[in-house]
């Protein structure tokens, strides 16, 4: 009779270490799988600035307003969805500009969304990489990422990370 409340008091003690374990291990679990999926969001975003940026540097303006409608057909969904099926097209933020450089000042010759300006970043940008009478494409894609495991707690922590946004410039 001794032995066997002995085995029942080890099987209620095995019970509670699990239930004071099992909710770190679960937390742990979802941080590395929102690691992942934060990692995943940073590398296409960055892809799809670079992508964006290189082929509308490729862009000759013949006929005139080519690269404007070319411009506009790269932020369609479907064009987003062929680059990174990952991200959702209403949480994506594209801004991108044809800059002409006039000594340290950019021009912009066209833009997208229609009459965006250059934010001080872009503007630095450009006067650091690019040289007076030098054309060239600056492409910035911001991304506003959800979290899918206990968001409320989490967000707290990997806040930081959750919008990602690359600035990509390229002579044109």
């Amino acid at each position: 009779m001794r032995c066997g409340a002995i085995y029942g008091s080890r099987r209620g003690t095995a019970a509670i270490e699990f239930a004071l374990v099992a909710p770190l291990l679960l937390l742990l679990t979802a941080g590395i799988v929102e690691f992942g999926r934060i990692y995943v969001v940073y590398d296409a975003i960055d892809r799809i600035a670079s992508q964006y940026a290189i082929a509308w540097a490729d862009c000759t303006d013949s006929p005139a307003g080519a690269c404007q409608t070319e411009i506009s057909s790269y932020a369609s969904t479907n064009t987003l969805t062929n680059f990174t099926p990952q991200i959702f097209s209403a949480r994506l933020t594209l801004q991108m500009f044809q800059i002409t450089m006039s000594g340290t000042t950019p021009t912009i010759v066209y833009a997208s969304p229609t009459g965006a300006t250059l934010s001080s970043a872009q503007t630095s940008l450009a006067q650091s990489t690019f040289s007076s009478g030098q054309s060239a494409v600056i492409v910035t894609a911001t991304y506003s990422h959800s979290l899918a495991y206990f968001p409320t707690f989490m967000t707290r922590y990997l806040g930081a990370y959750l919008t990602p946004s690359f600035t990509v410039a390229q002579l044109k």
